[in-house]
């Protein structure tokens, strides 16, 4: 779970230093962003590309920092003191091993439904589709069974709501994956990879997602669906 390792990284280390080290508009140090960048792994991040175009790194250069650190503020796991972030107790008790489970339950509820990961992505579609993840989450259960692009899933898996009919379809297909496929990648019940020319840039390849052996084991559903009524045509 690579959300939840990072997590982990980011409280050891404001642990070790007694406070991970803000910026003037409350953002990571160049110096905590590096550290936690070298130890991060995050599915379909590319380190070595990242190095190569940053000379210095910011928080804002690297998503699964600034994603991660966002996302644990959001769940009082720091709190902010002048210029320092510091880990509360509750973040340090959840980071033990041993309370994987209800770390993982804590920030899965945040992500999916307290969370709004519009905010990131600016798609000009509110809610979307968040509001009915529930739902998303089931159908994903049957239909990522196997490797399977953006637009297979999206049709499959969402109900189009009055905006999001009146949405662009690559809007859509950009807010589905960046607000529900790309973060199960962070929690390990999808996996990711692309699909391209060799050596090509990233906007080249097509992404495809699979669900996880663990996707089963962290999610069940009570899904009733209902009969219809009369003959069926």
């Amino acid at each position: 779970m690579p959300l939840l390792a990072t997590l982990r990284v980011m409280i050891a280390l404001a642990q070790a230093h007694r406070g991970l080290t803000l910026t003037a508009t409350h953002a990571l140090s160049r110096a905590d962003t590096r550290t936690l960048f070298d130890a991060l792994v995050w599915p379909d991040y590319d380190k070595t590309e990242v190095l190569g175009i940053n000379k210095v790194l910011n928080e804002a250069d690297v998503m699964p920092v600034e994603t991660t650190r966002l996302i644990a503020q959001a769940a009082k796991f720091f709190r902010r003191r002048e210029r320092k972030l510091l880990a509360t107790k509750i973040g340090q008790d959840l980071a033990a091993e041993d309370q994987s489970l209800e770390l993982f339950r804590r920030l899965f509820a945040l992500v999916f439904w307290r969370l709004d990961l519009g905010s990131l992505d600016r798609v000009p579609i509110k809610g979307w589709p968040q509001d009915h993840v529930g739902l998303v989450l089931w159908c994903l259960s049957v239909a990522a069974r196997e490797w399977s692009s953006v637009g297979d899933l999206l049709p499959v898996c969402t109900v189009l709501d009055a905006a999001a009919e009146e949405t662009t379809g690559e809007f859509l297909a950009f807010a589905f994956e960046g607000r529900i496929l790309r973060p199960l990648t962070w929690f390990g019940l999808l996996e990711t990879r692309r699909v391209g020319e060799s050596g090509s840039f990233a906007w080249r390849y097509v992404r495809e997602y699979r669900a996880t052996p663990l996707f089963d084991r962290a999610l069940a559903f009570e899904a009733e669906v209902s009969g219809s009524v009369g003959s069926r045509h």
